[in-house]
């Protein structure tokens, strides 16, 4: 039985993090750069448009199922409510397929996404790839749709749509040793 196929760019990384080998496609490039600046640099609250980098109708899945749509609503309140636990957080990516459709490209990709709470904790930190510490690292999965804009102000790329697929357990649970929930929190809705 034959079935169409369509090219990909594979990454599995030897080493955590945005490398060369990585950021050799330019929608990984293009995502290291958005990561840092955009995500892991919290340009929401610098008063960062969401236009700058995303499309008009970007939308954002979280990881329990919420869809936020429309660029400038899930800029506001799709990456801030994602982020909410962390005054800093890091995005480690250690594999990527990403493959191009019509104007773009989608990626499947997994990181490690570590945290530093609003809270002090005085469990055991864990360290990146770059030896920092953190609070907690929670593996994630996520898919992204890249569109192609030539007139997009970051190496004509904008992002179309994001989707989370992250266990959130091990920082609630950070969270409640910490103090920032308590166990009734957790049936709130």
């Amino acid at each position: 039985m034959s079935f169409p196929t369509t090219p990909v760019f594979v990454y599995q990384g030897s080493k955590p993090g945005f490398t060369p080998e990585l950021t050799q496609h330019p929608a990984a490039a293009w995502l290291k750069t958005y990561t840092e600046t955009a995500l892991d640099g919290r340009a929401w609250e610098k008063g960062t448009p969401y236009s700058e980098w995303h499309t008009d109708d970007y939308s954002i899945e979280k990881s329990d199922g919420t869809v936020v749509q429309g660029g400038k609503e899930a800029w506001e309140q799709g990456a801030p409510s994602l982020f909410k636990p962390f005054k800093a957080h890091k995005h480690e990516p250690n594999m990527a397929v990403i493959l191009e459709i019509p104007n773009g490209w989608m990626m499947l990709g997994q990181a490690n996404v570590y945290g530093e709470l609003h809270a002090p904790s005085s469990e055991p930190k864990v360290k990146d790839g770059s030896g920092k510490e953190w609070d907690v690292m929670t593996p994630g999965a996520f898919r992204f749709t890249f569109a192609k804009d030539d007139k997009a102000e970051h190496d004509g790329i904008k992002m179309q749509s994001t989707s989370v697929f992250i266990d959130t357990a091990p920082t609630m649970a950070m969270m409640l040793k910490a103090g920032m929930l308590k166990p009734e929190d957790l049936t709130k809705a």
